[in-house]
């Protein structure tokens, strides 16, 4: 069941819970996170923005490691995280506070992953059938 849930729909739900109650300010990405001075003497603000694409490429990460796995969870997976792009890309499109580069990159994120998750499993599909022998006719 868990493996067929794509972990950058939770990143879009915190994205969507954050944005649409407004619970953590109308432009809550643009918040400062953590403030860090730098031996160069330029100080680097890190957003709360930057901290969600952080996460969120981790998980995005963890979906790639995934992709690599064959089965019927897996296909799932990949299906699901097609829907996951679709939402994105019309939340992007249509809703306002999501139209922004935080979400555009993050949306960039749920394309790679439902990409790499077919090329992977079509490439690994190959592979096998190659080794197999092949379909006779």
């Amino acid at each position: 069941m868990y493996q067929m849930f794509p972990l950058l729909a939770v990143s879009l739900i915190v994205y969507g819970v954050l944005t649409l109650t407004g619970a953590a300010g109308a432009e809550w990405y643009e918040l400062t996170f953590v403030t860090l001075p730098m031996v160069s003497g330029d100080v680097w603000v890190v957003s709360w923005g930057d901290l969600f694409l952080l996460v969120s490429m981790g998980l995005l990460f963890v979906e790639l490691l995934r992709s690599t796995k064959t089965g019927s969870e897996s296909i799932m997976n990949h299906a699901l995280s097609v829907v996951v792009f679709v939402a994105s890309l019309l939340l992007f499109i249509i809703v306002g506070g999501f139209g922004n580069s935080v979400f555009f990159l993050f949306m960039t994120m749920t394309f790679l992953d439902f990409m790499a998750g077919f090329i992977v499993t079509t490439v690994t599909a190959r592979r096998d059938l190659a080794v197999g022998g092949g379909v006779s006719g």
